[in-house]
C-alpha cells in the first residue's frame, strides 16, 4: 500500500472535536419540531428548546462549551432543513444559515447504517447546492448505493462529477451515470466516506468519514477543514 498519503484510519485518529448544542429560543410555533430534530440528528448534537428572556423570539443558537458561537433566525433554519429533506427530489437549493455552517466538526460514535445514510445526505446536499466539483463516496460495497438511488440519480443530472467506490458485489447501476471504482482493498471495505471538493472553494469543502468497528457500528466524523477533505480525496488514488 502506498504510504505517501494519509490513510483513512489516520484521518479519523487525528480529528478532535467538541460536542455542540443547538438551542431553540422562544419558539412560537412548535408544530415542525420533528422536521428540525430529523435534520440535526445526523450531526449528533444536543438539542434544547428553551424560554430565554434574554434572547429574541424564534432564534436558534449554536453553543460550544456553553458559549454561543453562532445564531440564526428560526425561519432560515427551517427553510434549510426543508431543502435538505426534499433537496434533489424537487430541485430545492438553499444557503446554509450560520448555525449550520458553525457545525464544522462533528465526531460521532456507534452510528448504524441508517444514520450513516442520513449523515451522508449532509455532504451530498452540499454538492447538490454547489452544482459543480467532485463528490467521492465509498459505501464499502457498491450495492449500498441501492439504499438511496434517487439521490445519486439526481446528482448525476447535475454538473457534479460523482465517483463511487466499493467492493464489486454487483455490476454498476445502468440507470445512474457515475464513475465507479471497484475495490477489494481492506481499507475501502472497512470505511464509509462522502467527500466534496467544493469545486476548488475551500469554504465549500466537506467530508464525512467513518470506520466500521463492529457489525453495523460506525465511528467517525465530518468536517469542513480543507486539509482533511483534501487528505481523504487524495487517498482515493490508492484504494
Amino acid at each position: 500500500m502506498n504510504v505517501s498519503t494519509v490513510s483513512l484510519s489516520d484521518c479519523i485518529e487525528r480529528i478532535e472535536t467538541d460536542r455542540k448544542t443547538v438551542r431553540f429560543c422562544n419558539v412560537s410555533d412548535r408544530s415542525n419540531d420533528d422536521a428540525l430534530e430529523a435534520f440535526f440528528e445526523p450531526h449528533d448534537v444536543d438539542l434544547e428548546f428553551v424560554d430565554a428572556p434574554d434572547r429574541p423570539a424564534d432564534v436558534v443558537d449554536l453553543l460550544a462549551d456553553g458559549r454561543r458561537i453562532e445564531s440564526s433566525p428560526l425561519a432560515a433554519v427551517r427553510r434549510y432543513a426543508r431543502a435538505w429533506e426534499e433537496s434533489m427530489a424537487v430541485g430545492l437549493r438553499a444557503d446554509p444559515p450560520a448555525v449550520v455552517t458553525g457545525l464544522r466538526d462533528n465526531y460521532f460514535e456507534s452510528y448504524d447504517k441508517q444514520r450513516m445514510i442520513m449523515a451522508s445526505r449532509t455532504v451530498e446536499f452540499r454538492a447538490w447546492n454547489g452544482g459543480e466539483g467532485e463528490l467521492h463516496a465509498g459505501f464499502q460495497q457498491l450495492s449500498k448505493i441501492d439504499h438511496q438511488p434517487e439521490v445519486y440519480r439526481d446528482l448525476a443530472t447535475s454538473d457534479v462529477d460523482v465517483h463511487v467506490y466499493g467492493e464489486p458485489d454487483r455490476r454498476p447501476r445502468p440507470d445512474v451515470d457515475l464513475t465507479t471504482h471497484a475495490s477489494t482493498d481492506a481499507e475501502a471495505r472497512r470505511h464509509w466516506w462522502v467527500a466534496y471538493d467544493g469545486a476548488g472553494d475551500d469554504e465549500e469543502k466537506l467530508v464525512l468519514l467513518a470506520q466500521e468497528r463492529g457489525p453495523n457500528r460506525f465511528y467517525g466524523f465530518w468536517t469542513e477543514r480543507p486539509p482533511v477533505v483534501d487528505d481523504v480525496i487524495a487517498r482515493m488514488d490508492h484504494l
